[in-house]
């Protein structure tokens, strides 16, 4: 049963960080994904000025949102947790991390390599 529970809590809280990293406000990779996505959006729909602004607007308040609700859950589930299960789930989060880093360091090597392959594909 904890076991159940913990490894339920581990994705929960997973899934709600992947959603707060592709919110805007953040940096790195994501962060520009984001951006890339609501140009692409903009030019998609032929969005005005005021309406990019608008959408951005909404994009950063449920970012906040997001984030605050994440904070609570973490709150909330530490009071449930002994402090050696705390200090576990935070060895799970980082491991996790970890691994998310160099998954994207990897995708991000492929998809250089794909553009170099077909820059050579082009030029002959």
């Amino acid at each position: 049963m904890k076991k159940t529970l913990i490894a339920g809590l581990f994705a929960l809280t997973t899934a709600a960080s992947g959603v707060a990293l592709a919110m805007p406000g953040m940096h790195g990779d994501m962060g520009k994904h984001h951006e890339r996505h609501m140009e692409r959006i903009a030019t998609e729909l032929e969005l005005t000025a005021e309406q990019q602004e608008q959408l951005r607007a909404v994009h950063e308040e449920q970012f906040e949102k997001m984030k605050a609700l994440h904070e609570e859950k973490k709150e909330r589930v530490d009071a449930i947790l002994t402090e050696e299960q705390r200090e576990k789930m935070q060895q799970m989060r980082e491991e996790k991390r970890e691994k998310m880093k160099k998954h994207m360091e990897q995708r991000k090597e492929r998809k250089g390599d794909k553009r170099d392959d077909s820059s050579a594909a082009d030029a002959s």
